[in-house]
């Protein structure tokens, strides 16, 4: 083993730019955890499209964290449903002949350490990572609920055509984990799910944070900000859309009823057609941006409306660094577990009751400012990544040493 172990990343797109919650993860703890160990990296990436441009400039970003950027095509999982294996449709969609094998030989020519596999659809690949340890980041266990799941065609009376898939990927999703040396979780709750889920596994809990120091602390103006109301989201990722939508057509208009003049800010990156449709009189949709804190600083609130889902919101932490005051679901502060309702965020689920929240922050500069300020103190006691990274490295180690131990002791075996 070299002096630094040897981690291959295994995503479904390479982490830079990091312009949703999962990719700005994976990003922040190799680029933290670069002087501990020896990155590389093995995933898809487009021929076509305008993720490509991304990733074309992404190269120099990625060549600081990892020794070797292993690119497979994404069009080389558009194989005949026969040639792969048998696997739940969000599986299949990822399955690539040719990943598999740039994994098996990487792995089998010991030139890895530890396979670390972000994301359930992409954690068939362990099948071909050979006599290494293994390790899977979960992050959105709603694949195992029916009705709070991600996916778009579970929604509606089209989940109860579903079913079958949902059966098949809650029985994917125990046999695949079942394999792995190591699971990490984001918060509490997806930890206990997660161990009921796998009861033989050890799941480590390893939350996502937030850079404290980009997301330094920016008081409201005096005279308030330009915007009333900001929302962030990956748009493709059904939630974000789904939290888009239901807000400017539920909420909003309660809204506007006692102030007509409240105006949102959508950020974020892809917007769908539906999201983009949104973008009217006050409403502004915004498209991909380099640099969020720009457009949060232009905003009094923030909401995160999201209904569907599990796991920890990066945005919100990115809210409550930056101190804008949140309004947001159950589901969101469900995810951030350390932040208390009338504390460090206001909670509501229905449109009447998150229209009433959010007109009493709009209404209440102290109740922002307040709201704004424990938030700061929470993400600064509970959400640096430095933590985060510790717990990472820890997780790491423990299974080297593992790994070193077994493989000292047949050593030291005598022979027949």
């Amino acid at each position: 083993m070299t002096a630094r172990p040897r981690v291959l990343l295994v995503t479904p797109m390479p982490p830079y730019p990091p312009d949703n919650g999962g990719l700005l993860r994976i990003f922040s703890l190799a680029a933290r955890l670069v002087d501990r160990y020896d990155f590389s990296l093995l995933t898809f990436v487009r021929k076509t499209g305008e993720r490509r441009f991304q990733q074309n400039a992404a190269a120099l970003a990625l060549s600081k964290i990892f020794s070797e950027v292993h690119a497979i095509p994404k069009e080389t999982t558009e194989v005949p449903r026969a040639a792969a294996p048998v696997l739940p449709q969000t599986a299949r969609e990822w399955f690539s002949p040719e990943l598999a094998s740039s994994l098996s030989q990487l792995t089998s020519q010991g030139r890895v350490d530890l396979v670390h596999i972000e994301f359930l659809q992409m954690a068939f690949y362990a099948y071909y990572a050979k006599n290494v340890l293994t390790v899977l980041t979960e992050h959105d266990l709603s694949h195992l609920s029916l009705f709070n799941s991600y996916f778009r065609e579970w929604t509606g009376l089209k989940r109860w055509t579903q079913i079958p898939q949902w059966l098949a990927t809650r029985r994917y999703h125990r046999e695949v984990c079942s394999r792995f040396d190591g699971l990490v979780a984001l918060t509490p709750g997806d930890q206990a799910l997660l161990g009921r889920a796998v009861p033989e596994a050890e799941v480590s809990l390893i939350p996502t944070c937030v850079d404290l120091e980009r997301f330094a602390f920016r008081p409201e103006p005096d005279g308030g900000a330009p915007v009333d109301f900001a929302y962030v989201g990956h748009y493709p990722h059904f939630p974000n859309e789904d939290a888009a939508l239901w807000f400017c057509r539920e909420t909003l208009p309660l809204i506007r009823r006692r102030r007509p003049q409240a105006s949102l800010l959508l950020i974020g990156s892809s917007p769908t057609d539906p999201v983009r449709a949104l973008s009217g009189p006050r409403v502004e949709v915004t498209g991909t941006v380099g640099d969020i804190r720009p457009s949060l600083d232009r905003a009094k609130i923030f909401v995160a409306p999201v209904r569907l889902g599990f796991g920890i919101k990066g945005k919100v932490l990115e809210a409550f660094a930056r101190g804008l005051p949140v309004v947001a679901t159950t589901v969101v502060q469900r995810g951030i577990p350390e932040c208390r309702p009338e504390e460090h965020l206001l909670v509501a689920d229905s449109p009447a009751d998150f229209a009433r929240q959010c007109l009493r922050l709009a209404e209440d500069p102290a109740l922002r400012r307040r709201l704004a300020q424990s938030a700061r103190e929470l993400v600064e006691r509970h959400y640096q990544w430095r933590a985060s990274c510790d717990k990472l490295d820890a997780l790491y180690r423990g299974l080297l040493g593992e790994r070193a131990s077994e493989r000292t002791d047949r050593e030291l075996e005598p022979a027949a």
